[in-house]
């Protein structure tokens, strides 16, 4: 890849700012990580103390330090504070797969989409990748009417792909190739 893995760049859009991830993070993302309805349709618990938060965040900024992804925190311009996080995790092969969690408070105001799509272009402008993918558990409506938004296109379902909550549940697969993202751009859709 073109892009210096250890390098996290701030990112932007008008209303958010996307920071790398840091456990100074940890009392506002624990609000958004102990809300049940976070972790309805994701393979991760509900953070019952600020422990646990703590110790994910730690892993995140861990698998960072190793070359295997990037966090970054979601920070709502207007009111300058951590509403969520969004991820690209590398895969081989120049690609990477991109997934959000967004304070509850803010779901339906596009902020899923608008953090998603500057991760999107970071991705193909700067690190040169050829693919990026998004899966959401198969009955997760609101996560694949994003992936929509994104301009990406439905690749199948994963059978029992995912546990959550202890039961193995099916995931859709949607993706983007670089191509399909230079025709969006020049369409000014992007």
């Amino acid at each position: 890849m073109n892009w210096q893995l250890n390098t996290c760049p701030n990112l932007g859009t008008s209303r958010l700012l996307l920071r790398k991830l840091s456990l100074n993070d940890a009392d506002e993302l624990f609000q958004v990580f102990s809300d049940e309805e976070t972790t309805h349709y994701v393979p991760r618990e509900k953070h019952d103390n600020m422990t646990v938060t703590i110790d994910y965040l730690e892993n995140l900024i861990k698998r960072m330090n190793e070359g295997k992804s990037f966090v970054w925190s979601v920070i709502d311009k207007t009111e300058n504070q951590v509403i969520g996080t969004v991820n690209l995790y590398f895969k081989p092969d120049r690609a990477a797969s991109i997934g959000a969690v967004i304070n509850r408070a803010y779901w339906g105001k596009g902020i899923g989409t608008e953090a998603l799509k500057q991760i999107i272009r970071f991705g193909f402008d700067k690190m040169k990748l050829i693919r990026i993918e998004g899966k959401c558990e198969s009955n997760n409506i609101a996560s694949e009417k994003m992936l929509k938004k994104l301009g990406m296109t439905y690749e199948g379902t994963l059978r029992k792909e995912v546990i959550i909550k202890g039961i193995p549940k099916n995931s859709k697969v949607y993706s983007l190739l670089v191509d399909e993202y230079e025709a969006l751009k020049n369409m000014n859709i992007w």
